[in-house]
């Protein structure tokens, strides 16, 4: 079954009689999945047609998606340089598998919509790159088997991973508390933070570790930087992992 496009919403007829070929949806989602700049930010796949509307974790979470509506109201700040800021997140629980890493691709799905639309309605040309999604176990798995191994290659795709990471305008950061990291590894993530709180970039974070136990994670320094200009919101319940 073909997943209506992640447009639907915003369209006052809904997309459903909609071309396959309609610029659009290419221009969002591609053509056969591949490509369009849902994909290209690197969510996984079953995760692309996801909004706060239709999100699995919005029932269970409706306490923190009123707060995560109010949030995404604030993206279209992008447009206008000097407006306040677009404030980071830092999305917890104690719990893994309560809707935090689905939350955040909704936030990031909004973003690169509202960088779509909105700039098409302003005369601009959107972004085709404006968000990306990014797993710090993952990375720290691809990181160690490159150094392990000597993989000259696997290192330089980090650093590509880095370098994107670190200049683009909205970032979801998926499990920043994770254990057991080299400070070799740390660095590299303390790098991306750094450079994104200094140019002012917002920053979705998901986490299990408080924010204010950070420095037992990584260094001092590194927890303030999340901290700078990051609103926490709390998710509650237990795993629903496996029952979506």
């Amino acid at each position: 079954m073909t997943q209506i496009c992640i447009l639907n919403e915003r369209n006052r007829n809904g997309c459903t009689s909609c071309a396959p070929t309609c610029p659009h949806r290419i221009a969002m989602q591609g053509l056969n999945g591949k490509g369009g700049r849902i994909a290209l930010a690197g969510a996984p796949a079953s995760y692309r047609h996801l909004t706060l509307n239709n999100s699995p974790a919005r029932e269970s979470q409706s306490k923190a998606y009123g707060l995560l509506e109010k949030y995404v109201s604030t993206f279209q700040r992008m447009f206008d340089a000097d407006s306040e800021r677009i404030k980071s997140l830092y999305l917890f629980s104690v719990s893994p598998g309560n809707g935090k890493t689905t939350s955040s691709i909704c936030l990031m799905n909004a973003y690169i919509i509202e960088n779509y639309l909105g700039s098409l309605k302003r005369g601009i040309q959107p972004t085709q790159h404006p968000a990306m999604f990014l797993d710090i176990n993952e990375m720290q798995t691809k990181y160690n088997l490159a150094t392990m191994t000597n993989d000259e290659a696997g290192l330089n795709e980090i650093k590509t991973i880095i370098k994107r990471a670190s200049s683009v305008d909205f970032l979801v950061c998926d499990d920043i508390g994770l254990r057991g990291s080299t400070e070799s590894f740390r660095s590299l993530v303390h790098a991306i933070i750094n450079a994104r709180t200094t140019a002012d970039k917002p920053t979705v974070y998901t986490s299990n570790i408080p924010i204010n136990e950070l420095a037992t994670v990584f260094d001092a320094r590194l927890a303030d930087r999340v901290r700078d200009q990051c609103a926490v919101i709390a998710f509650e319940g237990e795993s629903k992992r496996g029952k979506r």
